[in-house]
């Protein structure tokens, strides 16, 4: 079965020609399914299919953004280097998107899709250690102006701390000045950071006079806030 594994990065180079340098998943690191990408766990697809690998948006393949020009591993994980197509409005869009976060030193969120090949099972730490991947494809997730992810995801906000939410707010208002966004892409986006501070207003001890108390209550019973 394909999955996806995601992983937060900051951007290892990106020029004024929209030639990004990047981790689209890092070794020995044991993601939210128990499995740990081994050293060599992609050498093998990248001989079989590195031509046939894209960089994509949300890995919908609806929407590619970059020409994979090298990809490889070394001591830290596969790393990616990529042509993105300026040309194109989702491409611009990406690139002034890594831009705008660089400036205010967040992460961008890369992700792979693969099905495990081979793979060791260590069942006192249950852990699946992969020493083999199939690759189909690289994304760049920015869910800040995905349409399709217009709030936090609810499982997670039991461990959606205060930094956490600065963080986030500080990075979507990062992204509201990207100039290539039309208008529906800033609605989504101010839509999502008055959310956050809704969230952030729940990790206080006092409620600001603004804030709609049946929002809260019900923000705090999913975090258990008394």
């Amino acid at each position: 079965m394909k999955k996806y594994i995601p992983h937060y990065c900051e951007v290892k180079d990106i020029d004024e020609k929209g030639r990004v340098l990047f981790y689209a998943n890092a070794f020995n690191n044991v993601d939210s399914d128990g499995d740990m990408s081994m050293p060599g766990s992609f050498t093998k697809t990248i001989q079989e299919g590195r031509k046939r690998l894209r960089h994509l948006k949300w890995h919908d393949t609806r929407y590619m953004i970059g020409a994979i020009k090298d990809i490889r591993e070394d001591k830290e994980g596969l790393i990616v280097d990529s042509q993105l197509m300026l040309g194109t409005q989702l491409g611009k869009e990406t690139y002034e998107e890594y831009k705008a976060l660089a400036e205010v030193g967040q992460k961008m969120e890369h992700s792979v899709a693969v099905v495990p090949v081979k793979y060791e099972i260590d069942h006192d730490a249950e852990i699946r250690q992969v020493t083999e991947w199939k690759l189909w494809e690289v994304s760049t997730v920015t869910w800040g102006a995905n349409p399709e992810a217009l709030t936090v995801d609810v499982k997670n906000l039991k461990k959606y701390t205060r930094q956490d939410i600065e963080n986030d707010i500080r990075m979507l208002r990062a992204m509201m000045n990207i100039e290539s966004y039309d208008n529906l892409k800033l609605e989504q986006l101010e839509k999502q950071i008055n959310y956050l501070n809704e969230l952030k207003a729940a990790h206080q001890s006092e409620l600001r006079a603004t804030t709609d108390k049946d929002t809260l209550d019900r923000v705090k019973q999913i975090l258990n806030i008394e």
